[in-house]
């Protein structure tokens, strides 16, 4: 019962704050350094994961690598971020099973790990909040629609290919059943000439005996 009661709480607290980027301590190589994080329900860490990476690399046009937990984009320009080249960091965490919930995590760091923080960079900061708080709340529902138009485009390209080919096909096949119903007929007509022509042929013999 207790945990049941934890469990509501929690979707009560999510429901008010978890779509919201907050300030935290991020772990990176086991030191405690600043970052921002936001929370999600509803997802897959791999489609969250999926979702972030298009958003950078494919939208932003980042290069990214893996790097200890982490999927970095190494001293690259974010215009979200200002006109500065960072070391971007981001991670997926999952929930556990009382709190399926999804987060993302995102570190910024002006180079050799000095991670900028709410108090030295504020406007970092806040621009970072601003867009893991879009990413939450506006954006992974565009990607999900993109990606849902996406498969319905590529499954209506692929019964449009299947549609033309089977139509192609009926009418060869009507075509053929065309040519094979004159060639019946042609053949139906010299069949009943040479009936009666066998038939006469018949007949003048009878005559004859």
């Amino acid at each position: 019962m207790k945990k049941i009661v934890f469990f509501i709480l929690m979707l009560f607290a999510f429901a008010a704050h978890a779509q919201t980027a907050q300030s935290t301590q991020i772990e990176v190589n086991k030191v405690k350094v600043h970052g921002v994080s936001v929370t999600l329900a509803g997802y897959e860490v791999d489609y969250v994961q999926n979702a972030l990476q298009f958003r950078f690399e494919k939208v932003a046009g980042l290069k990214g690598s893996n790097s200890k937990g982490f999927r970095l984009y190494a001293a690259q320009m974010f215009h979200e971020f200002g006109p500065l080249k960072y070391d971007i960091y981001t991670s997926i965490d999952k929930g556990t099973k009382q709190a399926q919930f999804v987060t993302i995590n995102l570190l910024v760091s002006k180079g050799n790990e000095n991670f900028v923080s709410p108090v030295d960079d504020p406007d970092v900061t806040q621009k970072m909040k601003d867009f893991l708080t879009y990413f939450a709340n506006d954006y992974i529902k565009e990607y999900e629609k993109s990606q849902k138009i996406d498969e319905l485009t590529k499954a209506i390209s692929q019964l449009e290919k299947e549609f033309s080919s089977l139509k192609s096909e009926i009418e060869k096949l009507k075509n053929e059943r065309t040519a094979l119903d004159n060639k019946i007929k042609d053949k139906e007509t010299v069949f009943s000439k040479t009936k009666n022509e066998l038939e006469n042929a018949k007949a003048d013999l009878d005559a004859l005996k």
